[in-house]
Parts: structure tokens; C-alpha cells; sequence
């Protein structure tokens, strides 16, 4: 049975927030279970993590989560959409900041015939207190329906960096076209995939880069379906698949996974997040099937 089967089974034996959330528990997590006329999905209260996303229309999910991933307190997700803040990769430890490692408080949940609003906050406190000293005051709202919406709002008296760690769902790697990246880049790895096409990427080994100039549009074009990804206030969209070996040495991701999913993040990374203490500094997404 495959993980997403299992949290959807939770929704018969979870707590009602409304006729289509119920709040339940999976592995140590707490979890929100959603089951609309027009989508399922699932967000871990650790995180504010958005696990999964599928519109009935679709036969597979759009945002996809590991069958092989843990959900353990204080470990980080694999799949979905992880939350990099208040800084991304190692510029800071844990690698990509606490905000996916810690719990988030659910603030209100409201459904319509066009999905589900989710509201989640996260304030300095005992569980942050261990990774970063400085008050802030970050939410995210996330609108699942037919489309998926996630924005990101912080408050504090500091800079951070950040990324929208987007997992996407495809039929296979070797078949997928990502449009709209722009010309420059910041190879992460030692060997490059050089794109063929000046913003694009298609995908025949490891790719690990941000890039810096993209269109706020991109799209993600597989053998059975586009996915369109429109950015907000991002100036970075980082770009990530771990290909054969990598998957294989990996304890949280199945060694063929890699050919069903690629990463395109919505970022703030070269331009940092300016942040102040009294107005909110928001980025975000939308994603839709095209």
C-alpha cells in the first residue's frame, strides 16, 4: 500500500474540522487529512509541510511525497512541500533552518465549494528557541482545490533566505521538460547537465542548481500532463533531482523514485528577505494542471 493510501485512510477515524479536514495522527505526526469533491491532500502540523496534492481530475498526485519517507518528530520530510527557513542549504544548521522540523499551530480551516484554506503560524518558543534566538513571526496560508496556492508571510528584525522546497509528481524523469528557468545559473554539483536549450532543463543525470533570473511562469511538461508553477515575489527557483546513485544511498526515498519526481523550488536565496518587525514580507506560488 502506498504511504498516500495510508494517510487518506485517517481520515475515517480523524477529528472533523470541517466536512472535508479531519485531523489526524500518522507514524508521531499530526496530520490534516483532506478529502474534497475536487482535490485530496494532506498537511503535517510539523512544518506546516503540505505532504500531497491531487485533484480529482488527475490519476497521479501533482505534489508527490516518498513511499519510503519518515514522519518523526524533529525529521525532516521527504516530498511534498518542506518549508527552508529562516535560511537555506548550510548556510545555517539544521541544513535548510527548523521551520519543517518543528510544530506549527493550525489557525483556521475553512472549505468552499472551490477547496480548502488552511491558515498556520509560527512563533519563537520553546521548540525554536534551541536553533535561532531572534523573535519572528511567520504564516503560511496554503488554498488546495482545483489549483494549489501557498504564500508565505514572516515578520522579524533580521535577513533570511528561503525556499518553497516543491516536490512535483511525473511519469518519468528521462521525459520531463522544465520551461521558463532563464539563462543564468549556480551549478551545485561538480559535473554539469549543460540545458541544450538556454531556460530549459530536461534531465539524464544528477541536476542540483538555482537558478536567478527565471520567469515568474514555468512549466513543467511530462508525456501525460503541464504543470504550470507561477512564482511571487521569488528570485530564485532552485532546481533538483538526485538521479541513480544518490537515490540508492538515500534511507528516505526508494532507489527508483527519483524517476517519478522533480524538484523546482520557489525561492529567496541571492535576494535575501529584508525582514521587519512590523510589516510582513510575503512570497509564494500557484500551482495549476494546464
Amino acid at each position: 500500500m502506498s504511504i498516500i493510501k495510508e494517510i487518506l485512510d485517517c481520515f475515517e477515524s480523524g477529528k472533523s474540522l470541517s466536512s472535508s479536514v479531519k485531523q489526524s495522527k500518522f507514524g508521531e505526526l499530526p496530520i490534516l487529512v483532506i478529502k474534497h469533491k475536487i482535490c485530496s491532500a494532506a498537511v503535517c502540523l510539523q512544518g506546516a509541510h503540505l505532504l500531497f496534492w491531487q485533484p480529482v481530475a488527475e490519476s497521479t498526485p501533482v505534489i508527490w511525497l516518498s513511499n519510503k519517507t519518515f514522519l518523526q518528530k524533529g525529521t525532516a520530510i521527504r516530498g511534498g512541500v518542506p518549508i527552508c527557513w529562516p535560511w537555506f542549504g548550510k548556510s545555517g544548521d539544521p541544513m535548510h533552518g527548523f521551520a519543517r522540523l518543528v510544530e506549527w499551530t493550525l489557525e483556521s480551516c475553512t472549505e468552499d465549494e472551490n477547496g480548502v484554506d488552511l491558515l498556520l503560524t509560527l512563533t519563537n518558543n520553546q521548540q525554536t528557541e534551541p536553533f535561532f534566538s531572534k523573535p519572528f513571526n511567520i504564516s503560511l496560508t496554503i488554498h488546495i482545490g482545483k489549483i494549489c496556492q501557498i504564500t508565505l508571510s514572516c515578520e522579524g528584525d533580521f535577513e533570511a533566505t528561503s525556499a518553497l522546497h516543491t516536490y512535483f509528481g511525473i511519469d518519468d524523469i528521462t521525459n520531463v521538460v522544465v520551461k521558463g528557468l532563464g539563462e543564468t545559473y549556480q551549478e551545485r554539483l561538480a559535473i554539469e547537465n549543460k540545458p541544450s536549450v538556454v531556460g530549459e532543463l530536461t534531465f539524464n543525470q544528477e541536476v542540483d542548481r538555482i537558478y536567478t533570473n527565471a520567469n515568474h511562469i514555468i512549466t513543467i511538461t511530462d508525456s501525460h500532463r503541464t504543470i504550470q508553477l507561477t512564482n511571487t515575489n521569488a528570485s530564485d527557483v532552485v532546481t533538483w533531482n538526485p538521479w541513480i546513485e544518490k537515490a540508492k544511498s538515500m534511507v528516505d526515498f526508494a532507489d527508483e523514485e527519483y524517476k517519478t519526481m522533480v524538484c523546482v523550488e520557489t525561492g529567496c536565496i541571492n535576494n535575501v528577505l529584508k525582514l521587519s518587525p512590523t510589516k510582513k514580507t510575503t512570497y509564494g506560488f500557484k500551482i495549476e494542471v494546464i
